[in-house]
């Protein structure tokens, strides 16, 4: 058994976190990386271990639900973003492999309670805007976009570098194009399948992704396969807006556990 689980309750408390981030990831394309991080970072000591045995993980979702659905993704929405991403993405890894624990536990516990309340207002609001929504509809004027595309990409980079999380700044922004639910969902997978392969070099650089981490995925893995299997099976017959919704309150929650625990 890798060191990073000190015994068998331990792994097996990991794997069902894993199953279902998994589940919620191929189910709606986000909300997974927060939904794990917070609750690994109350069972595991060493953060920087769990980001980095994540992206393995989520790697193999982002591939496996991609090769079912790459043909609805909007690629050209995201090219703006990878400028800046990469910028921020150097910065959060410099903080995660430099920072103290517990403090970053509770910047999590920030970020993740923040993103779940913003989510759920977004599902809130939703039926109010769906009369006046197109699916595919037409994006902001590209002038509009650009300046908003620089910070968003600057700060998805930042926060997917220290937690894996980089989601909520792009969410944001593709809410903007009134995609339909399956281009949505494709568009924000590559987005996250390109950071990934990004993050997996920024990590083995600063020695964050090791054999250690490597090995502990390896141990996940049947977990997450499951997690993926039910997630892609929920997608096509279950109503994404509850789902969202349950998944929202959820993140808010979990983040406010750590914002007071700091993950102790």
């Amino acid at each position: 058994m890798p060191d990073m689980f000190s015994n068998t309750t331990v792994l097996l408390l990991c794997g069902l976190v894993v199953a279902l981030a998994q589940l919620i990831y191929a189910t709606v394309g986000f909300g997974a990386g927060m939904f794990s991080i917070a609750l690994l970072a109350l069972i595991l000591p060493d953060l920087s271990a769990a980001v980095a045995m994540l992206l393995i993980l989520t790697l193999v979702t982002e591939v496996w639900v991609l090769a079912h659905a790459w043909r609805q993704a909007r690629i050209r929405l995201l090219l703006g973003l990878l400028p800046t991403t990469v910028i921020g993405l150097y910065v959060g890894t410099n903080l995660l492999a430099a920072g103290d624990a517990t403090g970053l536990k509770r910047v999590l516990g920030l970020v993740v309670a923040s993103a779940g309340a913003w989510f759920l207002y977004q599902e809130r609001t939703a039926n109010r805007r769906i009369a006046n929504d197109t699916p595919n509809g037409q994006p902001l004027p590209k002038k509009k976009m650009r300046w908003i595309g620089l910070p968003a990409g600057l700060l998805a980079g930042g926060l997917a570098g220290l937690f894996g999380t980089g989601g909520p700044p792009v969410i944001f922004l593709l809410k903007t194009y009134r995609l339909d639910k399956g281009a949505f969902r494709a568009t924000l997978l590559w987005f996250f399948l390109l950071l990934s392969i990004l993050r997996g070099a920024s990590y083995v650089r600063a020695d964050l992704l090791t054999r250690d981490e490597l090995i502990a995925a390896v141990w996940l893995l049947p977990a997450a396969v499951l997690g993926i299997i039910a997630g892609m099976a929920v997608h096509r017959r279950l109503s994404e807006q509850h789902f969202g919704t349950a998944i929202s309150l959820l993140l808010t929650c979990l983040g406010i556990v750590l914002v007071v625990t700091g993950g102790k």
